[in-house]
Order: C-alpha cells, then sequence, then structure tokens
C-alpha cells in the first residue's frame, strides 16, 4: 500500500491544509486556513486510487453539485469544488465537534431530549433538502456532525440524487448506503425517493437512543436481509426509559413500505417537537397500546409516573419551558451537559435570531449613514471654489476647506469599508470612489450666485436637485441608474428580481430615446429602429435564461448596444446634417478660391503681354508665359464627416454637462452609486449572516 502524501501547506482554491481531521470512503479530509474568508474549512479530497474511474469522479462531483444546491443551518455548507493540483477537491464548512457516531461512542446513549432535538435538526435538514428534490441516500450517526453546542449538520452527500436527474450512475442491481441504516427499497435496489432518508432517520433515532443498531449481522447482506423482511426491534426492549410516543415515532419511520411510513420531514418533526416541548400530557401518552409488553404498559399506566432516572430528572428540572427558554429553577440540580440550541426550538421564540437581526439592521443603517455622510462631504468640498464650473476651483480658492471636506468624506468611506464582511472588494470599492468624483463635481459645477458660501451651495444643490427630480435633463441619468441595477440584480436565482431586472432594462432605454429625441427635428430610421428592438429580444432573453455572466450571451451586453444604437439612431442623422453644411461651404470656399485664383492668373498674363522687353542688342525678348493657378479642391467627405462628428460631441457634451450641472444630475449620479455600494454591502452581510448560521 502506498504512503498516503504530506498535504499540510497545500493550497486548493485559496484554502491552505493545516492538518489531517479524518479518512472516509471515497478520500481524506483536512483542516484548512480560508486566506481570503480568514477562517477554517475542511477540503475533501478524492482518494488518487479512486480517481482513476470516472464513475468515481462522478460520484465525488456529485455530492459536491448536490449539497451546493442546499442553503440550510442544518446542512454543511459548500463553498467550492474542482479539480487543483492533480487531486479533486471539495471545501466546505468546518464543525468545531463530533460526529453522532463518536459521540455516542463516548457517551453512550443519549437522553431523549438531546436525542430528539437533533433529530429533529437532522429532519429540518432533510426537509430543505427534499424541497430541493435532493435525496441523501446515506444518512446514519456517521454523517451527522454535532458541535459544542449540542447542534447537527449533515455532511457526505456522495451518494445523493435529485429526484429529477436524468444520468444515473448506479448500476442496475447496485445497493447504494450503509447496511446498518438502509431502507428496504434499497436493499431491493429498487425506486427510493425521499421516504428512504426519513427510514434512515428513524435508524438513526434508533441508534442514538439505544447505543445499538435496529439490525445486527455478521455479514452486510445479513443486516439487510433484516432490514427487507424482519419487524423492527422493540426499542423500549432495549431501553424502557424511552417513552412510548419515541417508539411509535421509530417504529412509523422503519415501515417495510414507504407508503406506511411517514411521507415528509416535516411530518416528522411536528410529532417530535410537540412531544419532546412537553405539549402533550404524559397520561395521554400513557394511554397509547403500540405495544403489547404489559410490564412495560404497567409501569407507563402508573400513576402519577414513576420519577424518572437521576440523571433525566435533573434535566427536567434544569429545562422548565418558559415562553420558549429555558430557565434555571432554586433545586440543585444537575447543570444539563449538552442544552439544545435555541434553533431547536419554534421560531416565535428565537430571541438569538431577533438579536441578529437587530445587529445587522444597525449596521445596514450605519453604513447608509456613513456613504451618504461621505458623499455630502464631497459635494461640499467641490462647492468650497468661488468658480461655478471649474473643477481646480476649490484647491485653488479654498484649499484648506476643500482638502478637509474631501479628507473627511474619505474617513467617512474608509469607515463604511471597514464594517464589510470582505472588506476590500473591486465592485464596492468602483461605487465608492466614482460617487465620491462625482460628488465632487456635481459641488463644482452647481450654478451658484458669486460670494455665495459653501453650506450654501450645498443647500441650492439640495433644492435644485428636488426642483428637477423629473426633469427632461436628468433622464440619461435615470437611464444610467436604472441599466446599473438591473445589471446588478438580473443574475438572481428569484423570478421577481429577474423580472423587475428586465423593467428597469427596458424603462432605461425608453428613457435613453426619449433624452436624445428631445428637440430632434427628425423621424428615426427603420433599420436601427429594428436593430434596437432586437438587440432588446436578444436581451431579454439572455435576462430571462441565463444564470450567471456569459460574455457572448450576456444581458447587460445587449441592452448597452440597444442603447447605444438609440443615441446612434439620433446622432447619425445631425452628424449627417452637419457634414452636408460642411460639403457645401467647403465647395463653396473651393470654387471662390479657383474664381479668385483664375482672376489672379488672366491679370497676370495681361500684364506680363503688355510688357516688351529686349536684350543688349535690341532684340525683344520672348517671354515665359506664368502658369496657370492650381485648382483648388474641397476636402475629401470622410474627413468633413470626422469634423462633424467631433464638433457635434463637442456641443452634445457641452450640452449634456450643462444640463446636468443645472438640473444638478451630477449630484443624483453620486447618491445613486452611493446607494449600490450600499447593496454590496447588504449582499455581503446577508452571504456572512448565513454562513455563521444566524438564522
Amino acid at each position: 500500500m502506498d504512503t498516503e502524501p504530506n498535504m499540510t501547506g497545500v493550497v486548493f482554491s485559496g484554502c491552505k491544509i493545516t492538518e489531517k481531521l479524518g479518512q472516509g470512503g471515497m478520500g481524506t479530509v483536512y483542516k484548512a486556513h480560508h486566506e481570503a474568508l480568514d477562517k477554517f474549512v475542511c477540503v475533501k479530497l478524492l482518494s488518487p486510487e479512486l480517481a482513476k474511474e470516472q464513475r468515481n469522479i462522478e460520484f465525488f462531483l456529485r455530492e459536491a453539485r448536490s449539497a451546493a444546491k442546499l442553503e440550510h443551518p442544518n446542512i454543511v455548507h459548500i463553498y467550492n469544488f474542482g479539480q487543483e493540483n492533480g487531486s479533486y477537491f471539495i471545501i466546505m464548512s468546518y464543525v468545531e465537534g463530533k460526529s453522532l457516531q463518536d459521540l455516542v461512542a463516548e457517551r453512550g446513549p443519549l437522553p431523549v431530549k438531546e436525542a430528539t432535538d437533533i433529530m429533529i435538526g437532522i429532519l429540518d435538514g432533510l426537509g430543505h433538502a427534499h424541497s430541493k428534490t435532493v435525496i441523501h441516500r446515506d444518512i446514519k450517526p456517521a454523517n451527522i456532525l454535532v458541535d459544542k453546542q449540542g447542534f447537527p449538520r449533515i455532511v457526505d452527500f456522495g451518494l445523493a440524487r435529485s429526484i429529477s436527474e436524468e444520468k444515473q450512475l448506479t448500476m442496475a442491481g447496485e445497493m447504494i448506503g450503509t447496511a446498518y441504516f438502509m431502507s428496504p427499497e434499497q436493499g431491493l435496489a429498487g425506486t427510493v425517493d425521499n421516504r428512504a432518508d426519513l427510514y434512515a432517520a428513524g435508524a438513526t433515532y434508533y441508534y442514538i437512543l439505544t447505543g445499538k443498531y435496529p439490525f445486527d449481522g455478521k455479514t452486510s447482506i445479513e443486516v439487510i436481509h433484516k432490514h427487507i423482511g424482519e419487524p423492527v426491534p422493540n426499542v423500549i426492549l432495549v431501553n424502557p426509559d424511552i417513552p412510548l410516543w419515541a417508539a411509535r415515532v421509530i417504529e412509523r419511520l422503519m415501515r417495510k413500505k414507504p407508503e406506511e411510513r411517514f411521507q415528509t420531514a416535516e411530518e416528522v418533526t411536528a410529532e417530535l417537537r410537540k412531544h419532546n416541548s412537553g405539549e402533550v400530557p404524559l397520561e395521554a401518552v400513557s394511554a397509547e397500546r403500540t405495544f403489547d409488553i404489559p410490564e412495560v404498559t404497567a409501569r407507563m399506566a402508573a400513576v402519577p409516573p414513576p420519577p424518572p432516572p437521576p440523571q433525566q430528572a435533573s434535566l427536567e428540572k434544569a429545562g422548565t419551558k418558559t415562553s420558549g427558554r429555558t430557565k434555571k429553577t432554586d433545586s440543585p440540580a444537575i447543570t444539563k451537559p449538552h442544552e439544545p440550541p435555541s434553533m431547536f426550538k419554534e421560531p416565535a421564540a428565537r430571541p438569538t435570531l431577533q438579536l441578529a437581526a437587530l445587529h445587522n439592521s444597525v449596521k445596514i443603517a450605519l453604513h447608509l449613514a456613513l456613504t451618504l455622510g461621505a458623499t455630502g462631504c464631497f459635494i461640499l468640498a467641490g462647492a468650497s471654489g468661488n468658480v461655478p464650473g471649474s473643477l481646480t476651483a476649490p484647491l485653488a480658492s479654498n484649499p484648506a476647506a476643500a482638502f478637509g471636506l474631501a479628507g473627511l468624506g474619505a474617513a467617512l468611506f474608509f469607515w463604511a469599508l471597514w464594517q464589510k464582511p470582505l472588506k476590500f472588494t473591486p465592485v464596492y470599492l468602483l461605487f465608492a470612489v466614482t460617487a465620491a468624483a462625482a460628488a465632487y463635481a456635481g459641488g463644482a459645477y452647481i450654478p451658484a450666485p458669486a460670494g455665495a458660501d459653501t453650506v450654501a451651495k450645498g443647500f441650492l444643490a439640495l433644492k435644485i436637485g428636488l426642483e428637477n427630480m423629473f426633469s427632461q435633463a436628468n433622464l440619461i441619468v435615470y437611464a444610467l441608474f436604472l441599466y446599473l441595477a438591473a445589471s446588478k440584480a438580473v443574475f438572481r436565482d428569484n423570478w421577481l428580481f429577474k423580472v423587475l431586472a428586465v423593467a428597469a432594462y427596458l424603462c432605461g432605454l425608453a428613457f435613453t430615446y426619449a433624452y436624445f429625441k428631445d428637440g430632434a427635428q427628425l423621424a428615426p430610421e427603420g433599420i436601427w429602429l429594428a436593430a434596437g428592438g432586437g438587440l432588446a429580444l436578444a436581451g431579454l432573453a439572455a435576462a430571462l435564461t441565463q444564470k450567471s455572466f456569459n460574455l457572448f450571451f450576456s444581458p447587460q451586453g445587449f441592452f448597452l448596444a440597444a442603447n447605444i444604437v438609440m443615441f446612434a439612431m439620433f446622432t447619425n442623422p445631425q452628424v449627417e446634417t452637419i457634414t452636408g453644411v460642411k460639403v457645401k461651404a467647403e465647395a463653396a470656399a473651393a470654387d471662390e478660391a479657383n474664381r479668385a485664383n483664375r482672376e489672379n492668373y488672366q491679370r497676370a498674363l495681361e500684364a506680363a503681354q503688355a510688357e516688351v522687353l529686349y536684350d543688349v542688342d535690341g532684340r525683344p525678348v520672348e517671354k515665359k508665359q506664368p502658369p496657370p493657378p492650381a485648382e483648388v479642391k474641397p476636402a475629401p467627405e470622410g474627413e468633413l464627416r470626422t469634423r462633424a462628428r467631433l464638433q457635434y460631441y463637442t456641443v452634445l457634451g457641452r450640452r449634456v454637462r450643462s444640463a446636468l450641472a443645472e438640473s444638478a444630475g451630477i449630484i443624483f449620479i453620486a447618491l445613486f452609486l452611493a446607494l449600490m455600494a450600499n447593496v454590496c454591502f447588504i449582499e455581503e452581510l446577508l452571504a456572512a449572516y448565513r454562513e455563521r448560521e444566524l438564522y
């Protein structure tokens, strides 16, 4: 057998391996440090021997694909997967704790309440997976990680598959799963659905309550045959302290026919929560007769019920439920060793969630205040000059105020940046820097009267902006806003976001049309309208079908091209008009120059003919005729068109700049960019919130 290579220090997708955690059937799991997130993660590597077969690689990658579709606190989160350094890897969240298998091996059977809380978490995770059409197919204690607070997480989706998945990696007649927890239909290699996971959950519940497998044998085949043909052993015979309702849940979960079991994980969790919370009186439970075991029935039917074992009694005293929270009594009860986390309880009684949500709301409000305050400082910095319309005037005439206000704005932006979970990200930095630049320019271009101070200019900018909020001059600003906002939301999985993004793209395109059409005395050509409409339809199709950026089928690219077509549709006729004027003027100038040259030539010719020259011998000398003048030709039409286009763009730029300055449109741009930075911040905060499983 080959010696296992030392992977310490090897980096996979930015995660540096620090130590080995364990060995599994598909490969090895390592602890690693994620350098970008500054946190520990797990890196699972496919065994090199298994990687020699494509089928094993598909199994391994299917684990990553299956788990990556799931976002739930009770399922280990997948960050990345792929191939690097000659190995196939999966990067997942790191759980500081033990597997449920190791926990039972160390402590023995778990108390009913603790075991039930763990099962509720497992079933909550399974319910989420089943809602995404993912079946785990290998639920067992070894695939459940329990952290130090007793919170369970499901791992190892290597055998998982989607109900709608067409490609099957298991061959006909092949049994997939672990024999001790395998459902009868898996043992028979039959059709498997979510109820197979519920059967395995029942077997897991049996194991953690008793410390024993439901069925045991010398070989896996023997165990599988027992799952298929033998009745489920009575869990109360193994551990008489287990309540009857728990035995009833296990018996129903592990029925041979899937249609006779619980049909969904939600049904099971509702049943477990009802009994584990104490909502059902013990007398009502003890009146049931699911098993005909006289000694057990007599014991449970006794009124009042006998006191539980010391440890269980202490747990019940220490765990009295009051308004969804656990409170301690004055009795000298033994402290509960593994109190279930508040996430196991009903949503209405989760103060941790409320405090975390409040904390994030405060952070969002603080970040918004910082970015808007920073934008305001840059507006005032631009307005501190004494010459409107000059970007250098503030620095030349009032450098102390300009640099001071700009420095304060930069400090506020850095403070906002410090609030971010990911710190320096290019998109956020781009929005912040451009917002600062636009705010400074907007302040510098405020048409303020002479002698107005900086604060007065700031209020004037606000007044002008509010008065011209719906001005025609700001349509191009709103078109830019809508394009950027739509580009930010178009790849969301939520269809509502996609529809809103498409609507924003189309409205922005309409605003671009209206802005350049305003005042243009011409009708757009059909070919331009057709080109713009075709690009808009292509962008619509890309927006509704694409889930990530695609260079060749991008909604951003198509709608940007459509806006450019709208611009060209009104620009080109204007350029042609100017070109025509220039062609006529150039032709007239050339004709005038040629006429003047001909007249000058004629006069020179007449003068030469009138004058007679003689040589030294007195003979007349024949004079040379003056050369005819060269014809002056007008400039080429292509050159004149280039001049016309440059002239049009210069005039258009002045018009746009003047309109934006007079309507405070540049300040609108700055505020919008600051809001886009806030959108980036909220997205990062929610992503970090989900990672830390605060809700």
